[in-house]
């Protein structure tokens, strides 16, 4: 975290206008005008502290979150968390949308997680935002299949859950939850350059169409390797995060 972005959490952990309260505790939040979020977690506290209320010295954790044009039907079965009641993943089944592929179990951070108190399982539409670590863009399908290691061999379309230690060539920028690390690789529908707010730089909004439905990827243009124009075959390294749109009534 550069010391600006870190001057700019600290802004926001300590305004009074941008929290959401939960029964679990509460958040504190930034949304850029371009749709760029950051959720930060502060826990309930046990009646018998004392301290006073520091907002940087309390701060238990950070979503990262990127709104977009994704929306995935799936169901999702369980809900995990650990020392942070704020702070969880959503574990589901990922339908396919094309060929005879059954539905995979499929892990993310859930934006919002001590907000959403009903029980599972439970059928919902899910905005996804991978938060890219790497990205590597084609022509066509056959130069991706071309350039690609053994060790990220899918076909355009797939979606792979990975281990750090898979893809230890990456530089994994972004702290990711157990499970919610995948590989990403489809077809660019949209590419859209947009201004950091906090760090003053740039970064890159995708759309990317695979067999499992429509993914949000958001990249720095450092991390990019090709030409992610509109119709290009790319593959991404993300933390995959998400947020709960609405729940559907269940057949």
């Amino acid at each position: 975290m550069t010391r600006d972005v870190a001057d700019a959490v600290a802004s926001i952990a300590r305004s009074k206008g941008r929290i959401v309260a939960s029964a679990k505790g509460e958040y504190r939040t930034w949304i850029s005008p371009n749709g760029a979020e950051i959720w930060l977690h502060y826990p309930k506290r046990e009646q018998a502290e004392a301290k006073p209320f520091d907002p940087i010295d309390d701060l238990q954790g950070m979503t990262v979150f990127q709104r977009g044009a994704s929306a995935v039907v799936m169901r999702i079965q369980h809900t995990m968390s650990w020392e942070n009641p704020l702070d969880g993943v959503c574990i589901a089944d990922l339908p396919a949308l094309r060929g005879n592929a059954r539905g995979m179990p499929f892990v993310f951070e859930q934006v919002g997680f001590g907000l959403d108190p009903a029980p599972c399982p439970f059928t919902a539409r899910v905005q996804l935002c991978g938060l890219g670590h790497r990205v590597w863009a084609y022509a066509t399908e056959a130069d991706l299949l071309r350039a690609l290691p053994s060790n990220r061999l899918i076909s355009r379309g797939a979606i792979a859950a990975m281990e750090p230690d898979e893809v230890d060539d990456v530089g994994l920028i972004y702290r990711t939850k157990p499970g919610a690390l995948w590989l990403v690789t489809g077809v660019i529908l949209k590419s859209i350059k947009l201004r950091n707010a906090l760090a003053g730089g740039d970064y890159y909004w995708l759309l990317v169409e695979t067999d499992r439905g429509d993914i949000d990827i958001v990249v720095n243009p450092n991390e990019i390797d090709g030409d992610i124009s509109t119709g290009h075959t790319v593959q991404a390294v993300v933390s995959m995060v998400g947020r709960v749109l609405d729940r559907l009534e269940d057949a």
